[in-house]
């Protein structure tokens, strides 16, 4: 009959019993790690997932004035199916008197289009943004989506007295 104590080498069980214990916190601190960086990835994919587009529709000297497609965006292939979450306005000299209101229509086979918002943007007498403003802009999400080559006019439907150059700005964001 063989020796069977050579055979069994108690040094090496509690080695495995180690290195099984050492791999078992190892797995736990890489499902951590993947769990926090599976969060941080959430997190930030909520940003990333925006997109905001700034069209300066008259520079800073020009007279604000009343007129339908002003300027024509063409919506880029990164923007293609996301919707418009929010939009706002600037004018770098403020209007003394009356309201500059801008409002956006997406541009389909009709010939006019559709209008991307129930209610314009506007910027208040002696004020310079939407931000600052009363009354906001109200998203038509029945036409909030876009698509790659989707034109969208930007129409000024009031101009006020006195307002002096124009940005719009335009978030877009996966549904």
């Amino acid at each position: 009959m063989a020796d069977l104590s050579t055979a069994f080498d108690p040094a090496q069980v509690a080695t495995a019993s180690d290195a099984a214990s050492d791999a078992q916190s190892k797995i736990a601190i890489v499902s951590d790690a993947a769990s926090n960086a599976q969060s941080k990835i959430s997190a930030r994919s909520t940003v990333w997932d925006k997109k905001t587009v700034i069209l300066k529709v008259l520079d800073e000297a020009s007279a604000v004035s009343a007129v339908d497609a002003k300027m024509h965006f063409t919506c880029p292939d990164v923007l293609s199916g996301m919707n418009l979450i929010s939009c706002g306005a600037h004018v770098y000299t403020a209007s003394t008197s009356g309201v500059v209101q801008i409002d956006l229509r997406k541009i389909t086979s009709a010939a006019s289009g559709v209008d991307m918002l129930t209610s314009a943007m506007q910027i208040d007498a002696t004020e310079k943004d939407t931000a600052t403003g009363a009354s906001s802009a109200v998203i038509n999400a029945a036409t909030d989506d876009v698509a790659t080559g989707d034109p969208i006019a930007v129409d000024i439907t009031a101009a006020g007295s006195g307002a002096k150059g124009l940005e719009v700005r335009l978030t877009f964001a996966k549904p």
